[in-house]
Parts: structure tokens; C-alpha cells; sequence
């Protein structure tokens, strides 16, 4: 235990320069904006708001998400977390309803995918919302 906690800690000044980097080249970008960019990418104003709410403790500053960003490799998020969203998203939009196995989510998704995840398994699409 104390050993994962210390690798948390090693890592964390990593990816935050990671993330500077990435910051530096591309533009900062606003909630419309992503939420423009994710229906571009096939995804919901809602499940883009959500994620764009959700994902901000992944994002170090001024980096914000973008829909081709990959949540494992290149942001840092590990798969208990992104499930941990999944449930998040579920409880949030459908409360007690028992979950839908839905489509799988495959490894290393991009935020569009993770949104496009949450449509499928709400049942909505860009065309209209159940």
C-alpha cells in the first residue's frame, strides 16, 4: 500500500509536465467550445457536460479536454477511475435503474468515446434523447 502510495506521488510532477507540454500546443478552449468539438465527435450536449464537469481533477491547469484526448496513456486516468465516471454518469442520469451492460469500452479511450459510451448506455443519441 505504501508503495502504490508513493508511485502516486512520484508520477504526479510527471504527468504535470506532460500536461504543460501538451497545454503549449493547442489552444485553451471553453465549455461551449468542447461541447461543440464532442457533437462534432458524436456525442450528446449532455454526456459532454457531464464530462467536461468530471474530468477537471484529471486536467492540470490550463489544460482542459479535448475530444481526441486518450484518458489512460495520455491524461493519466486508470481504469478504476473511468469505470468510477461510468458509475457516476449512470447514478446521475438514471438513478436507481438497474445498469445496462451497454457496448464495451475499449482500452485507452478518447474523451469522445467515454462520452459515446454514455449515450449508448443512456439510450440517447445526437438525433433525439430517450
Amino acid at each position: 500500500m505504501l508503495g502504490l502510495l508513493g508511485l502516486f506521488f512520484a508520477t504526479m510532477p510527471i504527468a504535470r509536465r506532460r500536461q504543460a507540454r501538451l497545454a503549449r500546443g493547442r489552444r485553451m478552449i471553453d465549455a461551449g467550445t468542447f461541447e461543440q468539438r464532442m457533437a462534432s465527435a458524436g456525442v450528446t450536449q449532455t454526456s459532454a457536460r457531464f464530462l467536461w464537469a468530471e474530468l477537471k481533477p484529471f486536467y492540470h491547469h490550463p489544460l482542459r479536454p479535448m475530444p481526441d484526448d486518450r484518458l489512460e496513456s495520455l491524461i493519466a486516468v486508470d481504469r478504476p477511475e473511468i469505470e468510477a465516471l461510468i458509475s457516476r454518469f449512470w447514478s446521475a442520469m438514471r438513478g436507481n435503474d438497474e445498469r445496462t451492460a451497454g457496448s464495451p469500452l475499449g482500452a485507452d479511450p478518447t474523451v469522445a468515446e467515454l462520452g459515446r459510451h454514455f449515450d449508448l448506455m443512456a439510450g440517447w443519441s445526437l438525433k433525439g434523447t430517450a
